[in-house]
């Protein structure tokens, strides 16, 4: 299963791909995630209009998608991602923002190889189908997060289909499941035992943390790097819970935590931390 694939810890997870050196969440970062290193990368599902399911990150499609220049959509503003269809959503071109921003000034330093960059125009918002696939073809573990859906038509029936998309690409051994939303992981888990799961968190640790994600059958759990003290990960090991702290861009903080034990790094520079731990 997943976890059968790493050793004990320091393992890289290129976050929404390779985000520092590609738009997120396209199958661009995807591979260069792989490429970089990446021991497994982490992306995001929504289930959208139609009862598709693809990966994104945003709520609203406006920061990292042209939606907001389409005539079509105007009157559609914020333009919620569940409320558009998958046709809909490959009209939008999800890639010449991240020309255009540079976000984290990898184009500007010279990071990202000139082909990559025109790869990068007209870069579409790709099925969970599609990622299986790459995972599948490249034995690439993957970390699907589950975005919340309360109040969304997928809200009561993303993680089944999820599990279906997972079945039926035979991908299961090379999947973790997250959320935010730890009732969708309780859901995962009374279906589907077999695939691991993890507790995303934010702000604050849930009482008695250990009964906790024992409750819910939790084997990994992923808290905002900023929340992570050696003693923590020191004492969740003890159970055979797994931390994997999210989004560690200082690579000095990454090779010190995983000094502390954690399983692994989520990290937008993969490349950086793959090249720091091969020198060590």
């Amino acid at each position: 299963m997943f976890f059968d694939h790493f050793a004990e810890t320091g393992a890289v997870c290129a976050h929404r791909g390779a985000r520092a050196l590609a738009p997120e969440n396209t199958m661009l970062a995807a591979l260069l995630g792989y490429e970089s290193g990446a021991d497994f990368w982490e992306m995001d599902v929504h289930k959208v209009a139609d009862g598709s399911l693809v990966v994104f990150h945003d709520d609203v499609l406006g920061r990292t998608t042209n939606v907001a220049e389409l005539v079509d959509f105007t009157d559609r503003a914020p333009w919620p991602t569940h409320m558009f269809t998958l046709k809909e959503l490959h009209r939008l071109d999800a890639g010449s923002w991240f020309v255009r921003d540079d976000p984290f000034g990898t184009l500007a330093d010279g990071q990202v190889a000139g082909e990559q960059l025109d790869a990068m125009h007209g870069l579409k918002i790709p099925t969970l189908r599609e990622t299986l696939e790459f995972t599948r073809l490249h034995d690439l573990p993957m970390n699907i997060e589950i975005k919340d859906q309360v109040q969304a038509p997928g809200d009561l029936s993303i993680v089944d289909d999820i599990l279906g998309e997972i079945r039926e690409s035979n991908t299961a051994d090379l999947i973790l499941i997250s959320s935010f939303n730890h009732e969708y992981l309780v859901r995962m888990q009374k279906i589907a035992p077999e695939i691991p799961i993890a507790a995303l968190v934010e702000d604050s640790h849930p009482d008695d943390l250990v009964a906790y994600l024992r409750h819910m059958g939790a084997t990994g759990y992923h808290p905002d790097k900023d929340m992570v003290e050696p003693e923590l990960v020191r004492m969740l090991a003890g159970h055979t819970i797994r931390v994997t702290p999210y989004t560690v861009n200082n690579m000095d903080q990454a090779l010190s935590l995983i000094d502390a034990g954690c399983f692994g790094i989520t990290t937008d520079f993969p490349h950086l931390l793959r090249q720091r731990l091969s020198v060590r």
